[in-house]
């Protein structure tokens, strides 16, 4: 079961930042996940949100900053908002990278940044599968579909944060509340490898299923290292965490299964 970094090694240091992505680098994460934006000025910048109110000292949308202003504000530690540019930069060569897009608008940006790293190992994924097929039919990149696994999962996120989330974010998670299933036909129309798919309720039958259909699973987000022993049991083929030094230790010193 490989290892991904969720947003760098973000439990430790800011989210989706350069200090995160080289903490995941030392601790010797298969990969890295990041999520991102299209910038005012084209650019393709590297955050989770569509504004800055969350992870920075600013606030406003994001789209509404050029790459340089976005520089300029304090995600904390000193880090700031970097573009995909310079996370590439930083990883191209030394760990696989997951793309996810939060932003439809970003994929022009996007297949510019991957082009001009040759020794790139990377893949997209995004709630937007429209924007998956996109990429996919403009370059021949391997896509994972994103999906909380079943209905009633969106169903009871929404309710739990419905005081405290967008209506944005709320968008957001009907987006993706299309059931596991949902996302297995859809990534065969566009040759997908695999789904990335939310671990609650997740059972060894989904699993199994993702499987039969010629494709990987790849699990979010998983930062307790026994909930990532029993997922790696189910079968899984990746987990995406917070916490890899932790995951990674947890899974380097399980015994080996036949």
């Amino acid at each position: 079961m490989h290892v991904y970094a969720h947003r760098g090694a973000s439990i430790e240091l800011p989210e989706n930042t350069l200090a995160a992505f080289a903490k995941a680098l030392e601790y010797g994460a298969e990969g890295i996940e990041l999520d991102c934006y299209k910038a005012k000025d084209g650019r393709v910048v590297v955050i989770h949100d569509e504004t800055l109110d969350r992870t920075t000292d600013a606030t406003g949308p994001v789209n509404e900053r050029t790459s340089e202003e976005l520089r300029q504000v304090d995600a904390g530690h000193g880090e700031y908002v970097p573009t995909l540019d310079e996370v590439l930069a930083l990883v191209t060569g030394r760990m696989r990278v997951n793309i996810e897009i939060k932003d439809p608008e970003a994929v022009d940006g996007v297949i510019a940044a991957v082009a001009a790293f040759d020794d790139l190992d990377w893949f997209a994924s995004s709630g937007h599968w429209d924007a998956l097929e996109q990429l996919h039919e403009r370059t021949g990149a391997q896509v994972y579909p994103l999906t909380i696994g079943t209905k009633e999962n969106a169903e009871a996120m929404l309710e739990r944060y419905r005081d405290q989330v967008t209506p944005e974010q709320a968008a957001a998670l009907e987006r993706i509340a299309r059931d596991w299933t949902d996302a297995v036909a859809f990534g065969r129309s566009v040759n997908a490898p695999g789904i990335s798919i939310y671990e609650q309720n997740l059972t060894p039958e989904i699993i199994e299923g993702i499987h039969a259909a010629g494709m990987e699973a790849w699990v979010w987000t998983v930062n307790d290292p026994a909930r990532a022993l029993e997922v790696a049991a189910m079968g899984a083929d990746a987990i995406c965490t917070d916490a890899p030094r932790e995951i990674l230790t947890a899974r380097d010193a399980a015994p080996a299964t036949a």
